[in-house]
């Protein structure tokens, strides 16, 4: 790159940065406290469930390991909904923006019966893994609580993307601080047996994500059905019946995002059944890792949201030039944030993970494994920046494949080889998966780099 072709870049990318910075961070803000109260709960139970005893933060762990994917699987099907109402927004077409609501909800009747089919159905699974016979009753009893709650689940990931798609976040911000609220009410009650309430241990982490996943949905619901906001969208009405274009038009969509969302999710609940088998510390440690890199994960998974919807709104109205302004300040957003979030996991590992217990073995691989997670923050933002952008744009079912071969065909096969055989070198345990897991982020990163640059081509300079 000559000096002048460096000038002109940085220009462009200034001018970029001015224009969209603020509309994009005042759009991301809300996103992240929503995309923290709903991971807080997640690590709420695990800390909750880490001072009951070891056992139960390991039972809790590994009940994650089905649940996080089969909630990343739906809400990835279903985040179809916010491209498809950000186009609609930029058109102005408000009647077909009721009418894909209307027809999502079938989508999440079935997603909502597999899961409760599922998590029902889950123990023979963890014998099959070799569970520890300390965590198996435990892990198994918390997902069949879980599996009261999955209705409201995707209820509430429906009306959440919904009010995403129009950019309203603010009510969704507050329905999820309510929601950890209540999840840390709830919990407080069900664990330690508060109040007369039944003392259950891990298993009351798994009622509290059912409670609380109801409260959330009715209250998402009482304001959707009452604002005048949503008049033009008319969620409540009697044309319930299935229309099979239209669903059909969300399962294209929404199915390889949601198989990408489970493909990258589900390595690392993988990962944990596997070291499952290797005793309690290995699975408390991944799970304290996991946990608090899940924390970290907010902030480029909600500017990856807020891509979505402002670049599924700037094409919907066709304004391809402020497309590709919002995506260069998305990188450059991305970048800062992974410096930041690296730097705080290298010097505060040991601290961070005094927090989920006082196991000093416990405490020490989880240091050692955190590192890891600093490695891979620049990787992870790019790769969310990119299939954001590409979500946006409506394209999903290539970079699934992408996922795909990145997580399953190279990270996840290299890190079980680290982690469990000698055929490269000695077995390394955990941190032999999490070299796998950072080696397919960085893959991940630059096949959704180069796919989104293809896209961008086709759609926006041949127009």
């Amino acid at each position: 790159m000559t000096h002048a072709t460096s000038d002109t870049f940085f220009y462009h990318l200034q001018q970029a940065i001015k224009k969209q910075f603020i509309p994009l961070v005042s759009l991301t803000a809300p996103i992240v406290a929503t995309q923290f109260s709903q991971m807080a709960m997640g690590i709420v139970d695990t800390i909750m469930s880490g001072h009951a005893s070891a056992a139960d933060l390991a039972a809790v762990a590994v009940g994650s390991s089905i649940w996080i994917p089969l909630l990343l699987l739906i809400g990835g099907i279903l985040s179809a909904i916010t491209p498809i109402i950000a186009h609609y927004c930029g058109e102005q077409n408000f009647e077909k923006i009721g009418h894909s609501i209307r027809q999502s909800f079938w989508i999440g009747l079935a997603l909502s019966l597999f899961g409760f089919i599922l998590l029902n159905s889950i123990d023979d699974i963890f014998v099959f893994m070799q569970v520890d016979n300390k965590i198996l009753p435990i892990a198994s009893a918390y997902l069949h609580a879980i599996a009261w709650g999955m209705p409201a689940i995707a209820g509430f990931y429906i009306l959440r993307y919904l009010n995403e798609g129009m950019a309203n976040i603010q009510p969704v911000m507050l329905t999820g601080i309510l929601g950890l609220v209540v999840n840390i009410m709830v919990n407080y009650l069900l664990i330690f047996g508060h109040w007369g309430a039944p003392k259950l241990g891990g298993i009351g982490a798994g009622w509290a994500t059912s409670i609380t996943h109801w409260v959330m949905f009715l209250c998402l619901f009482i304001y959707v059905s009452r604002s005048k906001q949503f008049l033009a969208v008319q969620l409540v009405t009697y044309h319930l019946k299935p229309h099979f274009n239209e669903l059909k038009t969300l399962l294209a969509l929404g199915l390889p995002i949601g198989i990408a969302l489970f493909v990258e999710g589900s390595i690392f609940s993988i990962i944990a059944l596997f070291l499952a088998s290797m005793g309690v510390v290995s699975v408390a440690a991944h799970q304290i890792a996991l946990s608090f890199s899940s924390l970290i994960f907010i902030l480029p998974l909600s500017l990856s949201i807020s891509l979505t919807i402002q670049v599924g709104q700037q094409s919907g109205a066709r304004q391809w030039q402020s497309v590709q302004d919002t995506i260069k300040t998305g990188y450059f957003i991305s970048l800062c944030i992974s410096g930041m979030a690296a730097f705080m996991i290298i010097n505060f590992s040991s601290g961070i993970a005094m927090l989920y217990s006082s196991n000093n073995e416990v405490i020490q691989l989880a240091s050692g494994l955190m590192i890891f997670t600093a490695l891979y923050q620049f990787s992870d933002g790019i790769q969310l920046c990119s299939a954001g952008s590409l979500r946006g744009l409506k394209d999903t079912a290539i970079p699934m494949l992408l996922s795909i071969v990145a997580y399953w065909i190279i990270g996840f096969p290299l890190g079980y080889a680290l982690a469990l055989t000698h055929l490269i070198t000695e077995p390394m345990g955990a941190s032999g998966f999490w070299i796998g897991l950072l080696i397919g982020l960085s893959i991940s990163a630059i096949l959704m780099s180069i796919r989104l640059h293809h896209v961008i081509k086709k759609t926006i300079y041949l127009k």
